[in-house]
């Protein structure tokens, strides 16, 4: 079932099947102004499924998104019926730019230019979670797939997500890379989305909650190279920073890498090749960065961590929707947040540290009131770290996830854990591995979830 508005948005905006002759769908672009307009009328997509919907478009001009255009796409009122139906049997979802689960960065960097539909299967929360995006050629050679692979694993190692487009190549080889040692994934499609997610390469990974495959266009779209070039944009404005192993002078790669670097979207890595061929040096001379030809290096690099939260439903369905501010870091919705913020936040909202210190921890070690402390965190440049401020260290962090950990009755998932305590899933890997080094976490298997182990006695002093 989908409520009214995003059914009115989908008859508007997408394709339900491969038949020629049917009205145009809106583009992003188009979408945009329609909605702007829409919405400065005090009206909503909803409205346009009732009987007055004529009289909601008088006053509505535009030579390329005439009424009669309008009206043509409105009236598939079965075709999205069928085509829903065949999606859901497929476990495919739809969200559009009002709902809780969409991108902020999309919307962020792309405004109204951001898709108003996007089709996907698998966990949609992993769309908000940032990472680093990985991008090459169709046709890699060995050299640059091994390291590709590896660098998946790296990453997904050091707790982040990979994002790629799912195609042969550079990009199946990281997301294969990642999701091979449980890490995340996004795989942004250009075509083939319904296919996709039936096939036995991913269907596990999305059963257990590691991959999210997305598409903004129709579910069953065979290749389209306009729609491959279009899609690049996405996967660089769902990341944090970016990675091309191996690009050509021209082809998506080469474009991709090139619009980000206009935009400036995210940083740019490439990785350093002898084909002389290649674009990888041009794309250096334009503003990327070599990256060190060792993947467990590259992964080490630290990225931003990512929002806490998604970004919150609206009603006025326009797209220029600012990411979600982070509590008492001030009003620059632009600035993400440090990990170390994002726990300080959490000790001082959820449980603030009391009485006396633990044996091994410094004298200093005592309470600060959390007044004091919000006073000190609004103030705390969120790029530096560690953030060590008085009478909190980073071991007084890491102890105190040890203890909310304690509190749990059974065994989670990191994901769930990352949700549960509103902390970067990078940070909290790192402390779920240093757990098990330690003996004091309890690794199990199918799937993989994280337990505190009862028998260990931290002596933390929190009560």
């Amino acid at each position: 079932m989908i409520n009214p508005n995003t059914q009115a948005i989908l008859l508007l905006t997408a394709h339900f099947s491969k038949t020629s002759g049917e009205a145009k769908p809106l583009s992003p672009g188009e979408w945009g102004r329609f909605a702007l307009w829409l919405n400065e009328q005090g009206n909503t997509p909803a409205q346009l499924l009732g009987v007055d919907a004529l009289a909601l478009l008088r006053g509505w001009s535009d030579t390329k998104i005439p009424i009669a255009r309008i009206e043509q796409l409105l009236g598939r009122g079965h075709a999205l019926a069928l085509a829903i139906e065949k999606w859901s049997r497929a476990g495919i979802w739809i969200l559009t730019r009002s709902d809780q689960d969409y991108p902020w960065r999309l919307k962020k960097y792309l405004r109204t230019d951001a898709p108003p539909v996007l089709f996907g299967c698998g966990n949609a929360k992993l769309l908000n979670q940032g990472g680093i995006a990985i991008i090459g050629s169709r046709n890699a050679v060995d050299a640059d797939l091994a390291f590709t692979r590896r660098a998946g694993e790296a990453f997904a190692d050091a707790g982040v997500s990979v994002i790629s487009g799912g195609a042969r190549g550079v990009d199946e080889a990281a997301m294969l890379g990642c999701l091979t040692i449980e890490g995340t994934a996004c795989g942004v499609m250009a075509d083939s989305l319904l296919k996709a997610v039936t096939s036995s390469k991913w269907r596990s990974s999305l059963m257990n909650n590691n991959l999210v495959l997305i598409s903004p266009f129709h579910p069953e779209a065979g290749f389209n190279a306009g729609n491959a070039m279009a899609r690049n944009k996405y996967i660089y404005c769902l990341s944090q920073a970016a990675l091309v192993v191996h690009s050509g002078l021209k082809g998506g790669t080469w474009n991709g890498a090139v619009e980000n670097l206009k935009h400036g979207w995210v940083p740019l890595w490439v990785k350093r090749t002898t084909d002389p061929d290649a674009g990888n040096a041009e794309l250096v001379l334009k503003g990327g960065t070599w990256c060190s030809d060792n993947a467990d290096e590259i992964a080490a690099i630290s990225l931003p961590a990512p929002q806490p939260t998604s970004s919150q439903p609206t009603e006025d369905l326009l797209t220029v929707v600012d990411p979600p501010e982070a509590e008492g870091l001030g009003e620059d919705a632009d600035q993400e947040v440090s990990a170390q913020s994002i726990l300080l936040r959490q000790a001082v909202n959820a449980e603030p540290i009391e009485g006396p210190a633990s044996d091994d921890a410094p004298p200093s070690q005592a309470s600060v009131p959390v007044n004091v402390v919000s006073e000190r965190q609004a103030e705390a440049d969120s790029e530096s770290a560690p953030l060590l401020l008085e009478g909190l260290t980073e071991l007084s962090f890491y102890r105190l996830f040890l203890h909310k950990l304690e509190g749990l009755d059974e065994p989670l998932t990191a994901e769930s854990l990352a949700e549960r305590f509103e902390l970067p899933k990078s940070l909290l890997t790192q402390w779920l591995n240093r757990g098990v080094d330690e003996g004091i976490v309890r690794k199990l298997s199918k799937p993989v979830r994280f337990q505190f182990q009862p028998a260990k006695q931290l002596g933390l002093g929190i009560d």
